[in-house]
């Protein structure tokens, strides 16, 4: 008998664990799964032949997981990546901590040798679950046939329970394919942590305070996103005219044209939004783990403000920040309640929110009258985003590319930016504008990558045309890993070393080789117009943008630990960063 065809033994059915598996992701309404096949993962694989379920055959397992990863992100559903043991495994490390560190759910599969020969160094064997613990949310390792159906079911609910995260499920080749029973479900033991209520007399004391503040400023992080926050976050900020500034991936949660946003705030941040959290004196901070990136100097962030933390991790609570107040809690639920208690007729401080924003257009007509040769960066994602549609996908990689995208590419509708933003992977943004594709096929997605970046991940182009998955990417080409480049300059005496290319391949070539149009633009028109006509005719499209490495910088710029205050600003723009001050 086929080993896929069922045996009738009087009236229960026996049939493998992994086709007990298949089915049950099939009825579970999951469609697409990302890998790659190999030895000991063969059998699932196996399992999914003439199923409904689609498997895109990336070309990397780092592809696919980061493509698993922003289907998630999209979807709001926790995207599936299938590899084998061994290599296929560990190849899977970088994307399983990149997941972990932007609260990103996926569920990982992963083959493993048979149990008889565990610790005796089988081929490709390699013990990813212990490899894998500190950067997922949880493992299995499922030894027996009757465990894979609950495993995964649980790996599926943990995945998007409480804080998003990845959750890897290894499974050894003799547990795949022994038999189990029926359906193969069952249930396994295991500690949902659900989401707490938040505590009303903390709400209560959280609004006392924001209406004791008088410059009172909220901090948007990713959590905003996930809890479909964004209504609430925006009703808040709106009654007590209280400007909204943003980590780099709280830019995804909000509005970026709303008047009250000032951008993300930090490192690479916008001018305006340091200024605010320079200036204020009670922080609102929703969704976020206060990363150094965004906060710079701990010490400085809580001197002279209070602090209100709303998070549905307790355990970010306190962890780099201590706040004035803690609410653990569903952000979402946590601003309903407080919308509930602020009064309709709050004081507002407009005379803040405008010097604010007089900042933000000062810099803005700066950056107008620039004249950097050439192509400029902020001029390029600025163009861009004009022949782009509102609810189209960015993507990013890492480089001087995402941060010059953190200052200058606008959200419209939230929840269609994605970027690596915790663990700063280089790599990132293509296969993740694939994952994206994948999850939304009718809307435009955008990569927008830099040459460092692109050529980590550039072999899963094949998928584009493969998976008719037009996507357009954009190239930042400074013939340099700039942001390395950037430091070196800046903090090293300019003694540059191990970044610059010497022999960067052809882009163009590249793109011919996938069968993919390529364009090395001259000028702005010839950019917008070649971005707008494969927008228009839904068709993927390569673009090299040349960019001078020498004046690439990415300013303003804060020193990793210094203080807001202490940012380094472009050549000729100069700004009063305190407030009052000759006011």
């Amino acid at each position: 008998m086929n080993q896929n065809q069922v045996n009738q033994i009087g009236v229960v059915t026996v049939v493998r664990a992994v086709d007990a598996l298949a089915d049950e992701i099939v009825k579970m309404n999951i469609r697409e799964v990302f890998g790659i096949p190999g030895g000991q993962i063969m059998p699932l694989f196996d399992a999914f032949y003439g199923k409904e379920a689609k498997i895109f055959l990336f070309r990397h397992e780092q592809g696919a997981i980061h493509a698993a990863d922003a289907y998630g992100r999209v979807t709001k559903r926790p995207g599936i990546v299938m590899v084998t043991s061994g290599p296929g495994a560990t190849n899977l490390a970088t994307g399983l901590a990149n997941a972990m560190m932007d609260s990103s759910p996926l569920v990982a599969l992963t083959g493993q040798v048979p149990t008889s020969v565990f610790g005796r160094d089988a081929f490709q064997e390699t013990d990813i679950v212990g490899l894998s613990m500190p950067i997922v949310k949880h493992t299995f390792m499922v030894k027996k046939p009757e465990d894979l159906v609950p495993a995964f079911k649980a790996a599926y609910r943990i995945a998007t329970d409480g804080r998003p995260g990845p959750v890897l499920v290894d499974i050894p080749r003799d547990a795949q394919l022994s038999e189990v029973k029926g359906d193969g479900s069952g249930s396994i033991n295991v500690n949902y942590k659900g989401v707490p209520e938040p505590d009303i007399g903390l709400v209560a004391y959280a609004v006392k305070l924001l209406m004791e503040a008088k410059r009172p400023v909220m901090l948007v992080g990713g959590g905003v996103c996930w809890s479909n926050a964004t209504e609430e976050a925006l009703a808040i900020a709106e009654t007590l005219w209280m400007p909204i500034v943003t980590t780099l991936p709280g830019k995804n949660c909000v509005p970026n044209n709303h008047p009250l946003f000032m951008g993300p705030a930090g490192m690479h941040g916008r001018v305006e939004a340091d200024a605010a959290i320079i200036n204020s004196d009670l922080v609102l901070a929703v969704g976020t783990r206060f990363s150094d990136r965004t906060v710079g100097d701990f010490k400085e962030f809580q001197r002279g403000r209070k602090i209100i933390h709303i998070d549905i991790d307790k355990s970010e609570i306190g962890k780099n920040v201590k706040p004035s107040v803690g609410i653990i809690g569903d952000a979402k639920v946590a601003l309903r309640m407080m919308l509930e208690l602020i009064p309709k007729a709050a004081v507002k401080n407009e005379a803040f929110v405008n010097w604010l924003k007089s900042i933000k257009e000062a810099y803005e007509k700066f950056r107008e009258q620039d004249n950097m040769p050439g192509f400029a960066p902020w001029k390029v994602l600025k163009v861009i985003r004009e022949v782009t549609p509102p609810h189209a996908i960015t993507a990013t990689s890492v480089g001087s590319h995402q941060m010059w995208s953190e200052l200058h590419w606008d959200v419209y509708v939230p929840g269609t930016f994605i970027t690596s933003a915790g663990l700063g992977t280089m790599g990132f943004g293509l296969p993740a504008a694939l994952g994206a594709k994948v999850a939304k096929p009718n809307v435009p997605v955008i990569d927008i990558d830099g040459d460092g970046s692109f050529q980590m991940t550039m072999q899963n182009l094949a998928l584009v045309r493969e998976y008719n998955l037009p996507i357009v990417v954009v190239i930042f080409d400074n013939s340099t890993l700039m942001l390395v480049r950037h430091w070196q300059m800046l903090l090293y005496s300019r003694r540059i070393i191990g970044v610059d290319f010497q022999a960067n391949p052809d882009f163009m070539k590249i793109a011919e080789a996938y069968g993919i149009d390529g364009v090395r633009p001259s000028n702005y028109d010839e950019l917008r117009n070649s971005v707008a006509r494969a927008i228009r005719n839904n068709e993927p499209l390569i673009v090299d943008v040349t960019i001078d490495r020498e004046r690439d910088l990415v300013l303003p710029w804060v020193q990793p630990g210094k203080w807001l205050t202490e940012v380094t600003l472009p050549d000729g723009f100069k700004v009063n960063l305190r407030y009052g001050d000759g006011e």
